[in-house]
């Protein structure tokens, strides 16, 4: 794969690249980078991936740098990564797989290298699941694969006892070590996001933040017998300057403005859009919880 990138602009800070089928957040700096969670099953996923990202004066690309607060700078080379939500995580619905890009072949399953971790999913997994949601495509960024140049008396032989990929360069062969994504800072990420879907389905209030609200007398029984899911579309309309969520024709809460504004921009946005606007909620242990976009993440 070339990692010349391409010029197919969609929206303000995204780009398509041919070549990977990917529609790319733009990239954080370096030395900020995130380490993943690279999963064992996906070895062999993992080093094919590589070697098939680092060809053709690879090498050239490669930055040093020091990272993940290391005194020590690495060799670092340039790759591009989808990101794929799961909501068939059982242990986290809201995880982001990391995978290899769609030219890779193969399904996001199949193609999975490891995963997002959860923390840095707090401020970022709302606006990179929102894109994808909103763009209905592979979404992807760009990531970088640690590099070590292995000793001169390594060969062939050694590599058919020791497991850990390989990657050869001109005239070099280097050990492959972790992956780590070049995310833009969340802010950043969000406003990207907000602008995206903002041409694309601007009826839409982008589920980055959860907040919790009362339910209407009798709503959350009547909401169980409809919903029969966990998460669920809901309206948000301004009824007598009121920002009341609606799942159908059932009112479930009233989104009251408080003094830590949780519902107070959201309500400015559906006045700017005529007075409804779609978003998701989820039902969570006898309370519903809306999502919203919001100015920081908790």
């Amino acid at each position: 794969m070339n990692r010349t990138m391409a010029t197919d602009v969609v929206a303000e800070s995204t780009v398509t690249d041919p070549d990977s089928g990917l529609l790319l957040v733009p990239a954080g700096e370096v030395e900020f980078s995130l380490g993943t969670g690279l999963w064992d099953d996906a070895a062999d996923t993992y080093r094919t991936f590589v070697q098939r990202s680092l060809v053709g004066g690879w090498e050239k690309s490669v930055v040093r740098a020091a990272v993940a607060g290391r005194s020590e700078k690495q060799d670092l080379a340039p790759v591009l990564v989808q990101l794929v939500p799961r909501p068939d995580n059982e242990y986290n619905p809201k995880a982001i797989s990391v995978a290899a890009p769609p030219s890779l072949g193969g399904t996001d399953q199949e193609r999975h290298l490891g995963y997002m971790y959860d923390r840095n999913l707090v401020s970022l997994g709302g606006p990179l699941r929102s894109l994808a949601l909103v763009s209905g495509r592979p979404v992807g960024c760009h990531a970088l694969v640690e590099v070590d140049e292995v000793d001169d008396e390594w060969d062939d032989l050694d590599a058919e006892f020791d497991a850990t990929p390989r990657v050869r360069g001109e005239k070099k062969t280097y050990t492959v070590m972790s992956l780590r994504l070049r995310l833009p800072w969340w802010e950043d990420l969000q406003a990207m996001t907000v602008g995206y879907a903002r041409s694309v389905r601007p009826d839409l209030i982008l589920p980055f933040v959860g907040h919790w609200a009362a339910y209407a007398p009798g709503a959350h029984a009547e909401l169980l017998d409809r919903a029969g899911q966990k998460e669920f579309a809901v309206a948000l309309r301004v009824v007598d300057d009121r920002l009341v969520a609606f799942h159908e024709d059932l009112e479930l809460a009233v989104l009251a403005p408080s003094s830590r504004d949780f519902f107070d921009r959201t309500l400015r946005r559906v006045k700017e859009l005529g007075g409804e606007a779609q978003a998701f909620a989820e039902e969570h242990g006898g309370a519903l919880k809306v999502f919203v976009e919001n100015d920081a993440p908790v």
